[in-house]
């Protein structure tokens, strides 16, 4: 199979392809998706047989916080494979020259949204995000008993909202990590697909000034959340409780919140606890640059750890290392001793994204070694984090 970046003159196949595994041809996402965005904003890694698209995948950009500083990584969207080619290994081979053509582009990590985790678990990816999925009654949501003094509520045009919405973004985002920086760019593409899914936008403010707001649809008696972001708790209260001016027509409330919410702590009847629902999968494509990346707190300043990181499907992840740790940084050292630690490139991964400690993912058997020293300087190295990330494509 030749596998190339699609150019325009091969776009039409891969809008096919998708038309036949994901959005219709003539709905308002894919028809944007194909006119607006498509080698315009991304690239596509196509696998072509006799000419023809066989599978794909499209690399999406954005810039991740992760780590205190800012990635520019892929958000890997549309992997489809034409059902004459299934079961051919050509998902397989296509994993294979994506990761070589990332690496050869100096792009550290991946993310991707899985419809089945299952699918991308044996190439490395492993959970990097968290949420908590809500159903609720909207005639139950009064979580203060009365509205909230000095607020209000705006319903806006969601096309022209991003002056309102990204101050509120930006402010909630501080207290996340692993959450999509959104310039100009993200934000319209953000709103007008919004908008074209009849998504509406609520702001509520504070004494004139936005502090929350919501992305959210009504359709069949449920009114469903895209994203809803406040800067305080009462700013989120008073938002749930601008939806439960809408029980009656419609009966509940749908919202996949972030994994930190505690909304259901208020709540009067347990069985309205949230699922906890894994999001995002992320993949680690060079550990080395990741790890020369990190800062290295006081405390393990003088120290060094022996490491071992088996890749199944990137040769040149693998290592056997000994990490230095110096005030410049990580040093990596070429060892022949044994590894104090050994890890896949999944494990890696949630390590780098702080989705777990590194005695969370030992006790689990994901980490092998039993130095307490090791296991020390890994969880000091990569503590947990709050992970957050609310991008669709």
């Amino acid at each position: 199979m030749d596998f190339r970046l699609l150019q325009q003159d091969t776009l039409s196949q891969a809008a096919d392809l998708w038309d036949y595994c994901f959005e219709k041809k003539g709905t308002p996402f894919y028809e944007w998706y194909f006119k607006e965005y498509a080698l315009k904003q991304n690239r596509i890694l196509g696998g072509f047989q006799d000419g023809r698209l066989q599978t794909m995948l499209h690399l999406n950009p954005y810039v991740l916080r992760v780590r205190g500083k800012d990635w520019k990584v892929p958000y890997i969207v549309g992997v489809a494979t034409d059902p004459v080619a299934r079961g051919q290994h050509a998902m397989g081979q296509l994993m294979e020259t994506a990761f070589t053509t990332l690496r050869a582009m100096q792009v550290p990590f991946a993310i991707l949204m899985p419809i089945y985790a299952g699918i991308y678990q044996p190439y490395g990816f492993a959970w990097t995000h968290l949420r908590k999925r809500y159903t609720l009654p909207l005639a139950q949501l009064d979580l203060a008993g009365r509205i909230l003094d000095g607020f209000t509520a705006e319903r806006v045009d969601t096309r022209q909202a991003e002056s309102l919405l990204a101050p509120i973004y930006a402010k909630t985002m501080v207290r996340y990590h692993g959450y999509a920086e959104r310039d100009h760019r993200v934000w319209e593409n953000t709103l007008v697909t919004a908008a074209q899914e009849n998504f509406e936008t609520v702001v509520v403010k504070f004494d004139g000034a936005p502090t929350a707001y919501a992305l959210y649809n009504r359709e069949s008696g449920t009114v469903t959340v895209q994203e809803l972001l406040a800067v305080d708790a009462p700013s989120r209260i008073r938002l749930l409780q601008y939806f439960k001016g809408l029980a009656g027509i419609y009966q509940r409330l749908k919202w996949l919140a972030a994994e930190d919410d505690l909304t259901y702590l208020q709540l009067p009847d347990q069985a309205l606890a949230p699922q906890e629902a894994p999001f995002m999968m992320g993949r680690v494509l060079n550990a080395a640059a990741c790890l020369k990346a990190m800062p290295v707190p006081r405390e393990l300043v003088g120290k060094k750890l022996v490491l071992g990181l088996k890749d199944e499907q990137i040769a040149l992840n693998t290592m056997l290392v000994k990490l230095d740790f110096t005030e410049k940084g990580i040093q990596l050292l070429n060892t022949l001793d044994d590894p104090e630690v050994l890890l896949d490139a999944g494990t890696f991964t949630q390590l780098f994204f702080g989705l777990y400690g590194a005695r969370q993912l030992q006790q689990a058997g994901m980490i092998y070694g039993d130095s307490e020293n090791a296991l020390e300087i890994l969880d000091k190295l990569f503590p947990r984090e709050n992970n957050f990330i609310n991008e669709y494509f």
